[in-house]
């Protein structure tokens, strides 16, 4: 006979095999953590200054005042890409706020025709003076300057919607729900699990980032762009209504929308909801995801460096037109009108995209139309 030589502490009890643990920690949703985590690590951008990528972020949850995790957080410094961040005073960076989920059922997304508002606000932009920039027509041929000013969104200023990221993706979502099964097998959606599991978790960490970058001091605090997303491991499926019919789409990438009324840092005259997002992005996807994103990223920050000290102060002059050009300082003869109202509020039309058919397309009620990374 030999000795039992397996040690203590590694002896499994009450009839728990390996198999039993693998089985368990394959249901948990760690390992797909871990595996985003890692992911993110090696796309993200490589410049001068290190990032830091953190699993079991901390965040204040801004309703129960108790501290909560979020699965994935990075902060990622964003040099200019021209090399040229020594000429500005004003650094840029990138936060992510991941949440990690997978499930044999799927997670239903109820899209729309079109985006819910025309201008572009994903990734949120925070460190500068507020959500809007106050801009003033550029000078005329004779040198003089209109005396009247309007409100844009600190997107539209630096004219975001050029590129992918925030430009209106092919997919908008109002709602999203997870498939479960209940008494006698009956197959059944749930908006209470997402909601709980995905939209708060993301959002509230969102606001307490904000928060906290709000609390430092405006000039010395960098240009953020914050933006939450999920990773799911599990099939992602959108209907949408169709000639009086449902039809489902398997996607790769939706965007959410979420509306929450408007609190003391919004901008002038706003009676509509805010509408916040957050991107759900299919594990599989992730890597294809990171690279619009980053890149994205990267582009907007370089113009957020070059017109630091406008939207630091939240006034600016802009030309005309819908294509970019940097942002000027008001000039001193001027600043007498910044005791006027603002006149209104312009946006910078996007291209955007809306779900549409081809005219005469057939398919089945239940049939899974299958949507490709390349839309």
């Amino acid at each position: 006979m030999h000795a039992d030589k397996t040690p203590q502490y590694a002896k499994l009890k009450a009839g728990v095999t390996g198999k039993d643990l693998l089985e368990a920690v394959v249901r948990s949703g760690y390992p797909l953590q871990a595996t985003v985590a890692e992911t993110l690590k090696e796309a993200a951008p490589k410049g001068r200054w290190r990032g830091e990528i953190q699993e079991e972020w901390a965040y204040v949850d801004r309703d129960s005042g108790q501290v909560r995790a979020l699965d994935v957080f990075a902060d990622i410094p964003l040099s200019h890409s021209a090399e040229k961040e020594g000429e500005f005073q004003t650094r840029a960076k990138l936060n992510t706020l991941i949440e990690c989920k997978q499930s044999e059922l799927p997670y239903v997304f109820f899209l729309r025709h079109d985006p819910p508002q025309d201008s572009t606000a994903f990734p949120e932009i925070v460190g500068t003076a507020g959500p809007d920039v106050r801009v003033f027509p550029s000078l005329g041929s004779d040198g003089t300057g209109p005396d009247f000013s309007y409100l844009m969104s600190v997107h539209d200023a630096l004219a975001c919607h050029e590129f992918e990221i925030f430009d209106n993706p092919p997919f908008h979502a109002i709602s999203l729900t997870k498939a479960a099964r209940h008494r006698g097998g009956k197959l059944e959606l749930t908006g209470e699990d997402a909601y709980r599991s995905l939209t708060l978790p993301l959002l509230k960490a969102a606001d307490h980032l904000i928060g906290v970058s709000d609390s430092r001091d405006r000039k010395s605090n960098p240009i953020r762009f914050i933006a939450p997303f999920a990773v799911l491991d599990a099939p992602m499926i959108g209907t949408v209504r169709h000639e009086g019919r449902n039809v489902f789409l398997a996607l790769p990438w939706v965007r959410m929308s979420y509306l929450e009324p408007f609190n003391d840092r919004e901008a002038w005259n706003q009676a509509s909801s805010r509408v916040r997002y957050f991107d759900v992005v299919h594990a599989s996807c992730l890597e294809k995801y990171l690279h619009v994103l980053f890149d994205g990223i990267q582009k907007a920050a370089d113009r957020a460096m070059e017109c630091g000290p406008q939207l630091k102060e939240g006034v600016a002059v802009i030309d005309n037109g819908e294509e970019y050009s940097p942002l000027k300082s008001l000039e001193e003869d001027r600043r007498q009108y910044l005791d006027w109202e603002p006149a209104g509020r312009i946006f910078r039309q996007s291209d955007g995209h809306a779900l549409g058919f081809l005219e005469g397309a057939e398919f089945g009620e239940e049939d899974i139309l299958t949507i490709g990374w390349n839309l």
